[in-house]
């Protein structure tokens, strides 16, 4: 599969801007747990329940709108402290889940870092993963707004099972 992953910066903050506006629709960005860290970056606050304490885990999703809108943001799961994901010493942020047939999180895909394994996200192109066309990324019906609900569809029962573990570098 060839897909076009050319970033064009002002085209995509431009984007990000309209459809930023269209989603809150008055509203503040803190309602809906959401912070702009910088021009091309939203910061999307994220829970699940664990199945088996019923505890609440909360995640930091990381946004980057630099390939957008012909390709979907790039997506990844953070340390909340420093906004970055600096490996698998950091695999603790992300959700571990199973039995999606329709999304995982990989804290390293095949030595390549962490990938949200969804083609709502910009590095499931990246790594050049096959996806039936009627699944792909197309900047006309779609926005950030599948990215999100994409992955809040594998945070939900009955996939969660906890964070993945930390482990070292």
């Amino acid at each position: 599969m060839t897909v076009d992953l050319v970033q064009d910066v002002h085209r995509g903050r431009e984007a990000f801007d309209r459809h930023l506006a269209q989603a809150l629709r008055g509203r503040q960005l803190a309602e809906l747990g959401w912070r702009r860290h910088d021009d091309l970056t939203l910061l999307v606050d994220m829970s699940a329940v664990h199945p088996q304490t019923a505890k609440t885990d909360s995640f930091l999703l990381r946004l980057v709108f630099d390939h957008y809108p012909n390709n979907p943001p790039s997506a990844q799961f953070v340390n909340p402290e420093t906004k970055k994901y600096e490996g698998t010493q950091d695999a603790s942020h992300i959700p571990q889940i199973e039995g999606a047939q329709h999304i995982h999180f990989h804290p390293n895909y095949n030595g390549t870092g962490q990938l949200i394994c969804s083609s709502t996200t910009l590095e499931f192109y990246k790594v050049q993963h096959g996806v039936d066309a009627a699944h792909r990324w197309d900047a006309r019906p779609h926005s950030f707004l599948d990215t999100i609900a994409a992955i809040k569809s594998g945070l939900a029962q009955p996939f969660y099972r906890g964070r993945h573990p930390a482990s070292s570098p």
